[in-house]
């Protein structure tokens, strides 16, 4: 008998050793699949949006080096044409999203790259104010698709936990782009002159030519999907997308990967997408205004400060953003929640426009502008990360992403005109209207949060059970953020 027992007891340790050793081989397999993914996609991302957001907001230093006189720009011309370029941004942001499934996702964002490109670099070759705005137009539609296509083709290979840090690469590439435009601006400002040209001309020239070469390479370096990622193994395929399959069951039946009119309809309807929208709207409304005019912003704090001088200290505010970002997005993943940095982010907004507001010398205002790097970012930034998360089937997630991003970049047609010359040194008006969309911000968050929590916690208590009574596990998938079994983000 005892002999029986000890045969019995060691058989059922060899086993669990067993099991335990093969779920270590498989994190360890799962974590090096993930690792070459990341390798292939993040960095690639980042550079995307880095040169995207230095092909648009380069105008704003541009400014600076003459372009207003070169061109004979007049009134309010200059933010006519820097707005004029989300007129067609946004237009082209739904559809690309929700057709995105049927294109080679991989090939048209490196397409679109070389276009954009080429487009920004003869930017600095126009002549006159209409040249300026039919270039910012055809600079919009071709870029105006990338950061949704780039949210979305991200929801590809990851789980929802997971994307907070790995959009973390698209936004800090957006707070580079600033520190970068400026150390760029700064350095080629000396070479003002040459071949005749004025250094605005050479700096649009110059900056657009990075995104053609990155077009090119990422043709053959991008894949499309896991399913046709060349670097990975087979059974490293297989790996990615049933990780990604498991983290939302909603999100794995074929009715949830494909494009159904239900979903889109569904995600017009759903009032807290529109929630999000407005949310994302206030801000970007900060976003651009602060990307565009920081140098004006810190021209007005000291006049006598010389114009590389001003573009070098733009970039310690940017990288500061960048910094911050990546932090809030990193323990944001880590502890599951996106509503309590949304609000933070807000909060630091306000505080850094009051101190714009009310500050006097130098000190003060310079470290307002700190303030409201501590949260330009982390307000829209974790918005994005937020929303495609909670959406599980693909045609109501691409629509939602669609609907959330034009309404939001719309806010760039508004925001050129919110610091306008006559409003210096204070510009009151502009950084008034930014606290104001900052607490609707705010506020939309903790609504947002208050929401799902409470929806939530009833689902876990089974009080919706009942709609899905005599339903297939299938069926009841299908329902996708409508299902009982799901619980939302927050």
């Amino acid at each position: 008998m005892s002999n029986s027992s000890s045969y019995a007891d060691t058989s059922n340790k060899e086993q669990i050793e067993s099991e335990e050793g093969s779920r270590t081989s498989d994190v360890a397999t799962e974590r090096k699949a993930l690792q070459k993914v990341d390798w292939h996609i993040l960095p690639m991302c980042f550079f995307f949006y880095l040169f995207s957001f230095l092909d648009r907001s380069n105008i704003g230093n541009g400014r600076l080096y003459g372009i207003e006189q070169d061109l004979g720009l007049k009134g309010d011309q200059f933010q006519t044409a820097t707005s004029v370029f989300f007129a067609t941004y946004v237009a082209c942001e739904i559809p690309s999203t929700i057709f995105l499934v049927k294109l080679r996702p991989a090939r048209f964002i490196s397409s679109i790259a070389v276009v954009w490109g080429i487009i920004a670099s003869l930017t600095g070759l126009t002549q006159n104010y209409g040249g300026l705005i039919a270039c910012r137009l055809l600079l919009g539609l071709a870029e105006g698709p990338l950061f949704p296509c780039l949210v979305v083709y991200l929801t590809l290979f990851y789980a929802k936990k997971e994307l907070a840090v790995r959009f973390g690469y698209l936004i800090t590439g957006a707070a580079c782009a600033g520190a970068v435009g400026g150390l760029l601006a700064y350095g080629i400002g000396h070479m003002d002159g040459l071949q005749g040209l004025r250094a605005w001309r050479w700096l649009l020239i110059i900056e657009g030519l990075p995104s053609i070469c990155l077009g090119i390479f990422s043709w053959f370096f991008l894949a499309d999907s896991p399913e046709s990622a060349y670097y990975l193994t087979p059974s490293e395929r297989h790996l990615i997308t049933s990780r990604r399959d498991r983290d939302q069951r909603e999100a794995s039946t074929p009715s949830a990967k494909s494009l159904q009119r239900s979903d889109v309809l569904a995600a017009v309807k759903d009032w807290k997408i529109w929630a999000f929208c407005i949310e994302n709207f206030g801000g970007d409304i900060q976003l651009f205004s602060f990307s565009i005019f920081l140098p004006t912003i810190i021209q007005a704090i000291n006049p006598a400060w010389s114009t590389l001088y001003i573009q070098a200290l733009t970039v310690p505010c940017f990288a500061w953003s960048a910094i911050v970002y990546f932090g809030v997005a990193f323990v944001s993943d880590a502890v599951q929640h996106r509503a309590f940095f949304a609000i933070f982010g807000a909060i630091a907004s306000i505080v850094g426009h009051i101190m714009l507001i009310a500050g006097r010398g130098d000190v003060v205002p310079y470290i307002g502008c700190f303030v409201i790097a501590t949260g330009v970012f982390v307000v829209s930034g974790i918005a994005i990360v937020w929303l495609p998360s909670i959406l599980p089937r693909y045609g109501k997630r691409s629509t939602a992403v669609g609907m959330q991003l034009m309404i939001g970049n719309s806010a760039g047609v508004a925001a050129p005109y919110l610091y306008p010359t006559s409003d210096e040194p204070r510009y009151s008006m502009g950084h008034s209207v930014t606290i104001a969309f900052m607490a609707v911000s705010g506020i939309l968050s903790a609504i947002l949060w208050w929401s799902m929590t409470r929806t939530n916690k009833k689902r876990k208590a089974g009080f919706e059970e009942g709609k899905i009574v005599g339903m297939t596990l299938e069926q009841v998938d299908d329902l996708g953020d409508e299902s009982p079994r799901f619980l939302y983000a927050t």
